[in-house]
């Protein structure tokens, strides 16, 4: 079992008991690592896995029986995936230093905001208003007013309120008559 060929099939067949016969697609290629050890490179056809690769390593010292070093998933170029991990503490420092620059920023715009009010501001010391007082009879009072307002405001009323006496004091439906079944199937 020394020729490439023969090889391939073997790390084909370690593929497929590791990842399943339909998760291993087409051989690739050899990668050549060291003298005795070799990669055998073939398709992922998983779901989920586009662009991934099987790995089978082979060690085969000479004049030996090869042996599998390790079967493996790799990704290729344009493989999905994740980002890389970055401790607790630099993510923690990343986001105060976020923080203070934000309060950094809103500060400057507040205090852009504050300039451009004061620059807005006018002096009341220089601005002259007019008032002119009005002299009103006597019997113009909130008082008077509102009882002006009353008697011109018009109400419609409706002669139905008779009607809305006599339903209400008929009496109510009952939604509530499976109780008094349920009480009569237990007594009876």
């Amino acid at each position: 079992m020394s020729n490439l060929k023969d090889l391939s099939e073997y790390a084909g067949e370690a593929a497929r008991l590791t990842g399943g016969r339909r998760a291993v697609g087409n051989y690739v290629r050899t990668d050549e690592e060291e003298p005795g050890l070799r990669s055998y490179i073939f398709e992922s056809t998983l779901r989920g896995y586009v662009g991934w690769f099987w790995s089978v390593t082979i060690y085969q010292p000479e004049g030996q029986e090869p042996t599998i070093s390790e079967v493996v998933m790799m990704p290729g170029e344009g493989a999905l995936v994740a980002p890389q991990w970055v401790p607790w503490s630099e993510r923690l420092a990343d986001y105060k230093a976020l923080q203070i620059e934000l309060e950094a920023q809103a500060a400057a715009e507040a205090a852009a905001l504050e300039a451009e009010s004061e620059a807005v501001e006018v002096d009341e010391s220089t601005v002259e208003v007019e008032i002119e007082l009005v002299d009103a009879p006597e019997e113009e009072t909130i008082e008077h007013a509102e009882e002006v307002l009353l008697a011109s405001t018009e109400f419609d009323v409706e002669d139905d309120t008779e009607d809305e006496a006599d339903k209400a004091s008929s009496k109510p439906p009952r939604f509530f008559g499976w109780k008094n079944r349920r009480k009569n199937k237990k007594n009876g």
